[in-house]
């Protein structure tokens, strides 16, 4: 049996103690070797005990669980984020496919999680890549956030700034960039609208496609209301959509 040594990482000592207790009570393949209540002991015990799991509270005071991962140059083991509330990190903790548990943890959701965890090891697939671009994106400038796409047997991190436009099809999204590359991933374009949120640079100007308003070059004054990007692309906005794609226009000005 395929054994983990897990450490618990969680600010609040009655929240590791509930942790601890689910999984000694229903996982006999999860072994908790340490347990932390900050970052600087969170750091110093993965170093000691090179875990095979961790359970990362994303709130904890003077350094939240970003905070350590991004002391990292490699992600060695297994992350199971917890929160007790969902937010914009949240969001991107799911763009990247990653797992989280909302406090009070419920049972169900933990199985899941430890289930996926041990097949990742056992499988030898490590989220490496897509726990350092979170962190990434997370502590960094809107136009320097990076998206991770899996390139052959790689992963690129692309910069959301590259990014010209997004176009769905069927369960997949194409992305083209700036400097010349197209690549996909299989994920909804709702997917990357919760992703960017509100505040980016990019606006869904229909059904099919995403847009960075930085990338466009001119636009139409009356009906149809048509954009033209640098590359010298043109799309046709939705009606619905003029308003608010002007207003990002101005706002970017």
């Amino acid at each position: 049996m395929l054994q983990l040594k897990t450490i618990i990482i969680d600010d609040e000592t009655n929240s590791r103690d509930v942790l601890k207790r689910l999984l000694e009570a229903g996982f006999k393949e999860v072994i908790v070797v340490a347990e932390a209540s900050n970052v600087e002991e969170a750091y110093q015990l993965i170093n000691l005990h090179q875990p095979d799991l961790i359970f990362l509270d994303i709130q904890m005071p003077k350094a939240n669980g970003f905070k350590l991962l991004s002391k990292f140059s490699e992600i060695p083991f297994e992350v199971i984020f917890v929160t007790s509330y969902d937010n914009y990190a949240i969001n991107a903790i799911k763009f990247n496919a990653l797992d989280y548990l909302l406090k009070p943890i419920e049972i169900p959701d933990l199985e899941a999680a430890v289930k996926k965890a041990i097949t990742a090891l056992d499988k030898k697939i490590n989220s490496s890549a897509q726990i350092i671009n979170l962190v990434h994106s997370l502590e960094t400038d809107t136009l320097d956030k990076k998206i991770a796409v899996h390139n052959n047997d790689s992963v690129k991190l692309i910069s959301q700034s590259d990014i010209m436009y997004l176009q769905a099809e069927r369960r997949y999204c194409h992305i083209y960039t700036a400097s010349g590359n197209h690549y996909f991933l299989a994920k909804f374009l709702k997917d990357f609208e919760d992703y960017f949120g509100e505040n980016s640079n990019f606006i869904r100007i229909s059904k099919s496609l995403i847009v960075n308003i930085s990338h466009i070059k001119e636009y139409s004054k009356g009906d149809p209301f048509i954009i033209k990007l640098k590359d010298d692309k043109t799309f046709e906005v939705a009606r619905r959509k003029k308003t608010e794609v002007l207003l990002k226009i101005k706002e970017l000005k």
